[in-house]
């Protein structure tokens, strides 16, 4: 499967962040996290315009939103306006809840059955979402991050992007592995950056090596070790 096939099977996830307007910093941030992982995130105070009806346009964004991410805080809770998302939310089985605590305050309420998470450093980061993300967005998440390694330009943003996708290497799918393998064959920044060539490549030669196909197999494991672009005529 070509990589534009892969892009073309995967569903778009939009999400809804709620959130007090003092901690709006921490929601901008998040919501930059979560377009570098290939979801739309939806934030009242930069979305909505000053012509909108706002209540509206929030309950359009409430009533549309496949992932809700409440980030939890003192002046959370104390918002008149944040407390009341999560009421209408739970009127949605369906959509997945990733609660952030920004403090030492804690998912409670309607959403007092779902273990929140304090960041501990000063923001919310791509490592901090990625896991409950992939959990409950594998087909969305997967074919994002294997066409960010595809447009690595650089050996250091090649070796950031194979990393995040490391620890799931055994949970990608055929399609997924060998579109991967395709990308990696090649850029040069990727299958020649010293942890690339050394880690990141053998371990995905080791676990998903029959699912790649013969052919990307075969190459990256000659330009992991010569060091040069493998050319198939010279090797039949």
């Amino acid at each position: 499967m070509k990589a534009k096939a892969l892009a073309a099977t995967v569903s778009k996830v939009n999400a809804f962040i709620s959130y007090s307007h003092k901690d709006r910093k921490d929601a901008g941030q998040t919501k930059t996290v979560l377009d570098t992982l290939g979801i739309d995130a939806f934030l009242a105070h930069e979305d909505i315009h000053i012509s909108h009806d706002w209540r509206d346009r929030i309950l359009q964004k409430l009533r549309r939103c496949e992932l809700f991410i409440p980030l939890l805080s003192a002046s959370f809770l104390a918002s008149q306006w944040a407390p009341q998302e999560i009421g209408f939310i739970v009127s949605r089985p369906n959509v997945k809840i990733i609660p952030i605590s920004l403090d030492e305050t804690v998912a409670c309420g309607f959403i007092g059955n779902i273990q929140s998470k304090r960041i501990d450093e000063e923001e919310v980061t791509s490592g901090f979402l990625l896991p409950a993300l992939v959990h409950h967005f594998p087909r969305t998440i997967f074919p994002h991050l294997i066409e960010r390694v595809r447009a690595a330009r650089d050996f250091r943003t090649g070796e950031a992007r194979m990393e995040r996708l490391l620890p799931y290497f055994g949970d990608l799918t055929v399609a997924e592995t060998k579109v991967l393998a395709e990308n990696c064959v090649k850029n040069n920044q990727i299958w020649d950056a010293v942890k690339c060539r050394d880690n990141y490549l053998p371990e995905l030669i080791r676990v998903q090596g029959k699912h790649m196909g013969v052919k990307n197999r075969r190459a990256l494991q000659y330009q992991i070790t010569a060091h040069d672009w493998y050319r198939a005529e010279e090797h039949e």
